[in-house]
């Protein structure tokens, strides 16, 4: 089996300094996207779009063959969105040389990361890639997974009640080991899959207290 490339994350950004170089369409989308997860987005470029204007991104105004290394020291993430490919691709150079993270959507030979197609909520969060060979079928995916998948309200269920049974069996049981197990072995029982199924919240988290007190009287 060959080595992956891309190892699937979720970070938290809220710290990072991030650059977008091009306030064209695809620059505008990429800093309006990343200022919703981090507080410090800078735009480099000549022009910048409407949007960009009336947010409140950093925009500084330059001529991206002016950019050097210098300059992306300041930054712990780059994308690079102008209409030069050749510029595109020496800035990326110059931040990986940095030890930069940067991402060319126009070429995913020298790009260090991709930007997925994502969905989130206050539960869950989905990303999808096709590795840039389409984002339309990568939305797609998406798509079929939240029509299939998280339209099912059983779901929501399990989810909030496994968080509640992890926080129960903190306090329960000190051996993490232990814990894991227990949780694994509550999830996969046949009463409480029932339960879920049925959207019984309440018997749910009985059946669950039940096999950790069980344990516990051992």
């Amino acid at each position: 089996m060959s080595q992956l490339r891309y190892f699937p994350i979720f970070l938290d950004l809220t710290k990072f300094r991030v650059l977008v170089v091009g306030g064209g369409r695809i620059g505008s989308k990429r800093a309006l996207k990343m200022s919703k997860y981090c507080n410090n987005v800078t735009v480099y470029s000549l022009e910048f779009s409407q949007e960009l204007q009336e947010s409140k991104i950093n925009l500084i105004k330059g001529d991206a063959k002016n950019i050097d290394e210098n300059f992306l020291k300041n930054y712990d993430i780059i994308f690079v969105a102008t209409n030069d490919q050749l510029v595109n691709k020496e800035i990326c150079l110059k931040a990986i040389k940095q030890g930069k993270l940067c991402n060319n959507p126009t070429d995913t030979d020298i790009s260090q990361f991709i930007m997925p197609i994502f969905y989130s909520d206050e539960d869950v969060e989905i990303a999808v890639t096709t590795y840039g060979k389409s984002s339309l079928v990568s939305k797609m995916i998406l798509d079929k997974i939240i029509s299939n998948i998280l339209d099912d309200t059983t779901i929501r269920t399990a989810i909030e009640i496994m968080y509640d049974i992890k926080n129960y069996l903190k306090k329960k049981i000190n051996d993490p080991s232990i814990r894991y197990r227990l949780y694994h072995e509550i999830f996969n029982d046949n009463d409480f899959e029932i339960f879920i199924k049925d959207n019984k919240i309440i018997e749910a988290k009985k059946r669950a207290e039940e096999i950790i007190n069980e344990y516990a009287r051992k």
